[in-house]
């Protein structure tokens, strides 16, 4: 990840919580169709946020029993693993990256690169954002609903509460990684305070997330430049919507 190269960057927009999921899903799937066609696949850079509060459960999780406090937000089931979240006000990302077949270092690297980048960004606005790793002792429980309750090596922790959590799935040729960057508290999830409970520093989601792209650019090596899906991407987007994050028998499928 030294050399430098062109990435591409989708700005930040809000979406409904299928639609999220899908283009995340959809931008996976055209990486790692190129990077097997020609080997030349760009990385894709993507911001959005939530329409309306929505939960999101871990491709593992089960659906019930759901905690009755979620039970009147939109829900979706993730492609990633890990524990629940719920989406409200927060600045999402995913980095969808080429990776050659059997490059399993790429993805550890890539955690650490991405969380770096971000801690840097907040660092540049007086917050200290530290690794989980650094101090372990802040606990966390491995089994709460919530993933945001939870703790591994990577997540972000600010004044002892998690901020930024991420997880990754992987095709192939491309790996994709999509993370939740809390902002403020939502009233759905009260006990999981956002940056600005914690430093009563108020961030501007757009600006935030251009911040951020040109840091991970200096930390990847890459130069991303604006652009949006392409028709095939968004045509493919629609047809996950339909088939996959939108159904029934996929938010129940455990």
């Amino acid at each position: 990840m030294t050399a430098e190269s062109v990435g591409r960057l989708l700005p930040f927009r809000r979406g409904d919580a299928a639609w999220n999921m899908a283009l995340d899903q959809a931008l996976l799937e055209s990486v790692d169709r190129t990077a097997r066609q020609d080997g030349r696949a760009a990385a894709t850079l993507r911001f959005y946020g939530w329409k309306t509060a929505t939960l999101s459960l871990g491709y593992f999780q089960s659906s019930e029993p759901l905690p009755p406090t979620f039970r009147n937000v939109a829900q979706v089931r993730r492609s990633t693993g890990g524990g629940a979240i719920l989406h409200h006000h927060e600045l999402t990302y995913s980095l969808t990256y080429p990776i050659q077949a059997r490059d399993s270092g790429a993805r550890m690297e890539l955690y650490r690169g991405v969380h770096a980048a971000i801690a840097q960004v907040l660092a540049e606005r007086s917050i200290s954002a530290r690794p989980h790793r650094l101090d372990s002792r802040l606990g966390g429980d491995a089994d709460a609903f919530l993933c945001f309750q939870r703790r591994t090596d990577e997540d972000l922790i600010v004044s002892g509460y998690k901020v930024l959590g991420s997880a990754q799935r992987r095709m192939r040729q491309a790996v994709l990684q999509h993370g939740s960057l809390l902002l403020r508290v939502s009233r759905h999830a009260p006990e999981l305070p956002g940056l600005f409970e914690l430093t009563s520093i108020d961030l501007d989601v757009e600006k935030l997330s251009e911040q951020i792209a040109r840091q991970l650019g200096q930390t990847l090596g890459i130069r991303f430049a604006a652009d949006g899906e392409t028709e095939q991407e968004r045509t493919s987007a629609l047809q996950i919507v339909a088939d996959r994050f939108a159904s029934d028998r996929w938010w129940n499928r455990h």
